[in-house]
């Protein structure tokens, strides 16, 4: 078994917040050359995270954006309901070197919510 976040040195945790108003197509949560211009060689890896949706809709992460590729499948959400990745300090999903991290959203729904990651 590899060495876990818990076995090396500590990494610098940021947080950011989900919020976009109803549409369809992707919501850019992480905009990693506004955030990070001087890190472009590292990737974002999500630690913990949470999100609701306006109403029923099928929504996914995804690297760079969702013609990228896709972190996570589709996470089914209902109006006014919520998903939540608990917090894992070895990571839940990465982007690609440099990329954004977007949720892609198949119908037109407002999402709100939180983000911590770090880059590696």
């Amino acid at each position: 078994m590899g060495a876990g976040l818990r076995d090396i040195a500590p990494k610098e945790v940021y947080s950011a917040k989900i919020d976009a108003a109803a549409a369809t197509g992707d919501v850019t949560v992480l905009d990693f050359s506004v955030l990070h211009p001087n890190d472009s060689s590292k990737k974002i890896v999500v630690i913990n995270f949470l999100y609701t949706c306006t109403t029923t809709n099928p929504t996914a992460f995804w690297s760079g954006s969702s013609s990228g590729t896709q972190l996570t499948g589709d996470m089914r959400v209902i109006a006014n309901g919520w998903v939540k990745g608990g917090y894992n300090p070895d990571g839940h999903f990465k982007a690609a070197v440099g990329a954004d991290l977007v949720i892609e959203r198949a119908s037109s729904v407002g999402v709100g919510g939180w983000i911590n990651y770090y880059l590696e």
